[in-house]
């Protein structure tokens, strides 16, 4: 048996500076957008665009050096770090959901995610119809880019969103609640529409098979989780937290279950992102949400705010680089019209089905659409399977990613709009009132 070795010294010292940098620079710029008035995660979405070819690094070839992974292992090492980051960012925010109000709100969640999937998946597939030859990787597979940009306009960045909930302080009320499981629910539909598109490229027609292993996976993990999972964590949370005499004992439990779930989860096909979030949603929902002590949610909030979220959003903005939409304006139209229909259809279609189907007033289902048409890290996962697929040329990946930055920016400032025109929530209560809560019960 071969002993398994580390990385190059080299590949592990730029990869701590990266970080070092995305932290320092995402704080920075975090508190700046604080002190403007906008929540961090406007700051820390421009740390990455800052560091990475679009401003320095495509200045002095000597700063991108540093900044940007010039080899796969640094590459590889970077996109790890990103992927832990965002894992305890989406366990957070599971953790953050109320398991009651959320049982409550699914129906009207799931009649706004339908709005806000319909319309823009249509509205998507006809502009991957109309686009010119010449934007295309492949002429010859104009219905697998159709679709795939159908289901690029369809995708709401959970992430983005949470951290988004969490500046604004919303993720206690109903209204938070509903927009983070209408994005959920978009969640599984989008890369189940993944499926057509990696059946489409491969052999030119669809393959019932892997759309049925897709809608399958998300089903089977569904079920494990709220039956089987939900099980295991009260288990193991009994002998582990209540009999085990380690102080940090409980945090090790999280850690450990977020990263097994997130493991389940993309063994079954679906997103590593989709096990943290459910993994979180699970711990919270036992015993009335007072499974976990104060303790360790406020540790674990400290890591996913102060740590996670600076390095994955910067991470995105490194892989930006604006200066081809200089250098070829045609390629600047393209990104205007991409932002254009993606805004539009995901804020009609969101709007529609709140007003629709869940009997939202007018600010209510315009605060929905405005959340959900963030497209931030998932719309970047996405662009970059794109590529894998060969769906996605340089250019096209370029006004992807610009879209999602762009539509995540957008977010804070209308959503900030509309909170002062929403009306009373009854349902709501301040994480202060939550926390003593839990504490009283607890001693």
């Amino acid at each position: 048996m071969i002993a398994f070795t580390s990385a190059p010294a080299g590949d592990i010292l730029l990869t701590l500076v990266q970080i070092v940098a995305l932290l320092l620079t995402g704080r920075l710029l975090g508190e700046i957008a604080s002190r403007l008035g906008q929540p961090p995660v406007i700051g820390e979405l421009c740390a990455g665009i800052v560091l990475g070819p679009t401003l320095l690094s495509g200045l002095s070839p000597a700063l991108g050096a540093l900044f940007i992974p010039s080899t796969p292992t640094q590459g590889h090492l970077l996109e790890f770090a990103g992927l832990i980051a965002v894992l305890f960012l989406l366990l957070v925010t599971g953790m953050e959901v109320d398991g009651a109000l959320i049982r409550r709100r699914l129906r009207p969640a799931i009649g706004i995610s339908f709005g806000g999937l319909i319309v823009p998946l249509c509205a998507g597939f006809a502009l991957g119809l109309l686009l010119p030859d010449s934007l295309l990787t492949r002429p010859d597979s104009r219905l697998a880019f159709a679709v795939y940009l159908g289901t690029a306009m369809t995708i709401s960045a959970i992430p983005v969103l949470a951290k988004i909930l969490l500046d604004l302080g919303l993720t206690r009320r109903a209204i938070g609640g509903t927009i983070l499981v209408a994005a959920v629910v978009d969640d599984p539909i989008g890369w189940t529409l993944l499926a057509i598109v990696a059946a489409l490229t491969s052999d030119g027609a669809f393959n019932g098979a892997g759309v049925a292993r897709a809608i399958g996976g998300a089903a089977l993990f569904m079920i494990m989780a709220f039956t089987i999972g939900r099980w295991a964590i009260s288990a193991a949370h009994r002998l582990i937290v209540e009999r085990m005499r380690a102080r940090e004992r409980e945090l090790s439990l999280v850690v450990i279950v977020m990263i097994g779930g997130a493991a389940i989860s993309l063994a079954l096909g679906l997103e590593a992102l989709l096990g943290a979030f459910v993994v979180g949603a699970l711990f919270n929902m036992m015993r009335g949400g007072r499974t976990l002590s104060s303790q360790t949610r406020a540790t674990l909030e400290q890591i996913a705010v102060g740590i996670a979220a600076p390095i994955f959003f910067g991470i995105i903005g490194l892989k930006v680089d604006a200066r081809l939409l200089v250098a070829q304006p045609e390629w600047l139209w393209v990104t205007l019209l991409v932002i254009a229909v993606a805004t539009v259809s995901k804020v009609a279609g969101v709007y529609l089905g709140a007003r629709l189907f869940a009997g939202a007033d007018h600010w209510t289902a315009l605060f929905y659409g405005f959340g959900l048409n963030a497209r931030g890290a998932m719309l970047l996962i996405l662009a970059g399977l794109g590529v894998n697929l060969g769906v996605l040329n340089g250019g096209m990946f370029t006004v992807l990613v610009v879209t999602a930055i762009v539509t995540s920016i957008m977010a804070p400032p209308l959503l900030r709009l509309t909170l002062a025109r929403l009306p009373a929530d009854p349902e709501s209560r301040s994480p202060h009132d939550a926390t003593v809560e839990m504490e009283a019960l607890t001693l």
